[in-house]
């Protein structure tokens, strides 16, 4: 059995970023991807058996990075509404800082049929914190639907739209214009006092 090389593995798994960047996630082929990151044609399959496979643990990894730190996130805040901006902030704060991966993300989003079930499941998982989190907005009467989907559209969408649209035109973006466009998404989402 091959030694797995976690530098070739890393390697990999930024040539596949690269690459949904540049040409889109359809675009992507072991070929493509071995070539881009320096690595014999075969080395890509030690690591995973298939594109499947491939991208669904790509997806986990960076769910996993995006998620680490959003319970302490959603705890610090004080009310119900800190908590959900908190929430929002943290997501914004990491796509930030992770801008390869946030795209990575959102190609797997609009395309779940690439990866598999189980990735889907455990993705979602691993945001027990949110969907406790709205579960207690709920429960406290703050929310004008108690519609899940609704609030993470209007809540989430706005400040991930922006980082989009910034992405794509290699423009910069700064946390506090998310956190304004954050602001205004709560508004539309909980009841005034």
């Amino acid at each position: 059995m091959r030694k797995i090389d976690e530098a070739k593995k890393e390697r990999i798994k930024q040539a596949v970023f690269e690459i949904t960047r540049d040409e889109g996630i359809a675009a992507l082929s072991f070929g493509k991807i071995a070539k881009l990151a320096c690595v014999s044609s075969g080395t890509p399959y030690v690591y995973y058996r298939d594109k499947t496979v491939m991208l669904s643990q790509i997806y986990l990894d960076v769910k996993v990075l995006f998620d680490e730190g959003l319970q302490a996130a959603i705890t610090a805040g004080k009310t119900p509404q800190d908590k959900l901006f908190n929430a929002a902030n943290h997501f914004a704060s990491q796509f930030l800082e992770h801008p390869l991966e946030a795209n990575y993300l959102s190609a797997v989003r609009n395309n779940p049929k690439l990866i598999t079930p189980t990735a889907i499941r455990e993705g979602n998982r691993q945001a027990q914190p949110l969907y406790r989190l709205f579960q207690e907005l709920v429960d406290a009467g703050v929310l004008i639907t108690n519609n899940q989907e609704t609030v993470s559209a209007l809540v989430f969408a706005p400040f991930t739209m922006v980082l989009q649209e910034r992405f794509v035109m290699d423009q910069p973006v700064l946390l506090s214009e998310l956190q304004t466009v954050i602001q205004l998404s709560l508004q539309s989402v909980l009841k005034s006092r």
